[in-house]
């Protein structure tokens, strides 16, 4: 039998004063439920004199700003497009306020349609390795998610990727959540759409990468890839090829075709999947083991990694 507590009732003293995170969600079907999760977890970091943050679209910040009345001055607005660029950035984002943080708790209220995204299935990702990464920090935090809007698939992977849900007027445990070990390792053993077969595409060789360029310059000409999009992409490309030829084995393939921007894939015949979570979590300095596939997530909308039998495969996405 799972417990649960009212939407409105404080959270128990025992919880408060830990140092575990707290991220769970609120699915909501209109205003009103998204105003009756919402507004008691706010008042509760106001009153806590807390660091309190609103990271949604701009209708439900208006909406969560006529409700607190005075009390929205205590609270920091924050557009999502500032946020959520793409997953790793946001991770890093998130990895920085927990540094300014240090043991201080903070109250967040995040919402965003992640299923307009080109590869969703990133964003749940992040949503799961979220729970590793700030174990032990003292986020209390509500992912929130429009039942309305969202897909029943959607919604059946948020109920794996918290903990604890508020749906209606208790906020229970979610027998559903997993463990992000075993939801992560699902995601990487499910292989990627083929790659279509009007891909232009051309072999990488050790002392040619400068051709590796020009090939990305104009499929990415193609596509109306903006200048700085471009730069960090072939930045990017270079790093994947440069440690396909050093860890994985020839040939090393490099395809490319447009969809919603740009793809640019690099296949080898080797095994160099980086271990755990390695290329989300930000490294301490340049030095680090994994530094490189971590810049390459922070310079391309989506990265996706995946090994097997038959070698590598790293595609990385750059949106027009």
């Amino acid at each position: 039998m799972t417990t649960g507590t009212r939407a409105d009732q404080p959270v128990a003293d025992s919880e408060k004063g830990d140092h575990a995170v707290r991220h769970h969600a609120l699915l909501y079907r209109d205003e009103r439920e998204f105003l009756a999760g919402t507004l008691p977890h706010l008042r509760e970091g106001i009153e806590a004199g807390a660091s309190t943050f609103v990271v949604t679209p701009r209708s439900e910040a208006q909406a969560l700003r006529d409700s607190l009345g005075q009390d929205a001055h205590a609270v920091q607005f924050i557009d999502p497009a500032d946020v959520y660029t793409n997953p790793v950035r946001a991770m890093a984002a998130m990895t920085a306020v927990a540094k300014t943080l240090g043991s201080r708790p903070a109250w967040v209220v995040a919402s965003d349609d992640w299923s307009r995204y080109p590869d969703a299935i990133e964003w749940v990702r992040y949503d799961s390795i979220f729970n590793l990464s700030f174990a032990n920090v003292p986020f209390r935090s509500y992912c929130c998610y429009n039942t309305a809007v969202l897909s029943s698939d959607a919604i059946a992977l948020v109920r794996q990727t918290h903990p604890k849900i508020l749906e209606g007027d208790a906020l229970r445990d979610n027998p559903q959540y997993r463990k992000p070990e075993a939801f992560v390792g699902d995601l990487d053993r499910q292989p990627l759409p083929s790659s279509p077969q009007s891909a232009a595409s051309m072999q990488i060789l050790p002392t040619e990468l400068h051709a590796v360029r020009t090939f990305v310059v104009d499929q990415a000409k193609r596509c109306g890839v903006t200048a700085d999009a471009l730069h960090n992409l072939l930045v990017a490309v270079t790093e994947v090829a440069t440690n396909a030829i050093r860890h994985g084995d020839a040939p090393v393939t490099l395809r490319a075709w447009p969809d919603a921007g740009l793809i640019c894939e690099i296949t080898d015949s080797g095994n160099w999947q980086p271990e755990g979570f390695i290329s989300w979590r930000p490294p301490e300095s340049a030095v680090d083991s994994g530094f490189g596939l971590w810049g390459v997530g922070m310079l391309c909308d989506t990265v996706q990694v995946r090994t097997g039998a038959n070698g590598t495969t790293v595609r990385l996405r750059t949106c027009a």
